[in-house]
């Protein structure tokens, strides 16, 4: 069953009935311009069911109390889609991993970062397990065309940001890092060191994925319909491999372990150990996880949007066609 939980549900309400009521005075009053107040009404009518973000169940995340700051650093460049985590890509591990990580983590304050050839502040502080969860469901490779050469350190700055921000706000609870990558430098200059962030750090854990063999990459496109590999400009398939060296140093660098991850190696065994240094984790108590859908709307608010600003630019160049020239 749908559920919804706007953020400012009276101010949404108001506001939306507000503009529901002049589409609909335009729609009566403007009759030869029904079909643009029709677009609008409905635009209207969707942005309001957005901001009330709609959510299904989402299947169930254990209540605890874990007194902690937790960021989860995510890559999502291109070489995440290689195709080596057992059979599929290596963003299926990483989801998987931090499905755990807020297991195991659920009552703490969890953060996600993703970079590619940017940092992303993905999801603030929060303590909505769910909220990380539907994050990662939906989180995919950068696009191919957009990418230009990714950093392993690119989210240095956003991720120091982050843990003096929030130390300010709690400075009694612990920072703990996960880091999550292939350690592929493909940026033209050395990468930043995380060194200066270590003692801000209490612990955590840089996670690898990915093999020496490696893996072939399904090329990530604005088209849906694109289903091709990543090619190699030497010829064939490009194939992405794991640099667990450059791995190894961000965990030096940051004071945390390292650990390779495999796919019949679960990391739960790692991560309660950790998790209890700071609370207990009743995973026998769960609450009802939300899977927002607000998102599903985004696609018919663009192309209404799209509509309104090609009908728009019609009329701006009719208005000129009439309008007297200067000097004339």
């Amino acid at each position: 069953m749908i559920s919804f939980h706007p953020t400012l549900p009276i101010l949404v309400a108001v506001v939306g009935a507000l503009a529901l009521a002049l589409c609909a005075w335009q729609l009566v009053a403007a009759r030869g311009r029904r079909i643009a107040w029709l677009r609008r009404t409905l635009l209207v009518a969707l942005a309001i069911a957005m901001a009330f973000r709609p959510a299904l169940p989402g299947g169930e995340v254990p209540t605890a109390s874990v007194s902690a700051r937790v960021f989860v650093v995510v890559d999502t460049s291109q070489s995440v889609a290689a195709e080596d985590w057992g059979s599929e890509p290596r963003l299926e591990g990483m989801r998987d991993d931090v499905v755990e990580i807020a297991r195991a983590f659920a009552g703490a304050d969890i953060s996600v970062i993703s970079f590619d050839s940017q940092a992303l502040l993905r999801v603030p502080l929060t303590d909505d397990g769910s909220a990380v969860i539907e994050m990662m469901r939906a989180l995919r490779p950068e696009i191919a065309q957009q990418s230009r050469g990714t950093s392993v350190a690119v989210a240095h700055d956003l991720l120091q940001t982050e843990l003096e921000r929030s130390a300010a706000a709690e400075p009694d609870s612990p920072a703990i890092v996960f880091y999550l990558g292939d350690g592929e430098h493909t940026a033209e200059e050395p990468p930043q060191s995380f060194g200066d962030l270590a003692g801000l750090v209490d612990r955590g854990f840089v996670l690898g994925y990915g093999t020496e063999a490696g893996g072939r990459m399904r090329i990530s496109s604005f088209d849906p319909n694109e289903d091709r590999y990543l090619a190699d400009p030497a010829g064939g398939d490009a194939i992405s491999r794991i640099d667990e060296g450059r791995l190894r140093t961000i965990a030096d660098e940051l004071g945390v372990s390292y650990l390779h991850r495999d796919p019949a190696l679960p990391i739960a065994d790692a991560l309660e150990p950790m998790a209890a240094l700071d609370g207990a984790a009743d995973l026998d108590r769960t609450e009802e996880a939300r899977l927002e859908v607000a998102w599903v709307l985004a696609g018919p608010i663009a192309l209404l949007l799209a509509w309104e600003g090609l009908s728009l630019a019609r009329s701006l160049r009719s208005t000129r066609g009439i309008l007297p020239k200067e000097g004339a």
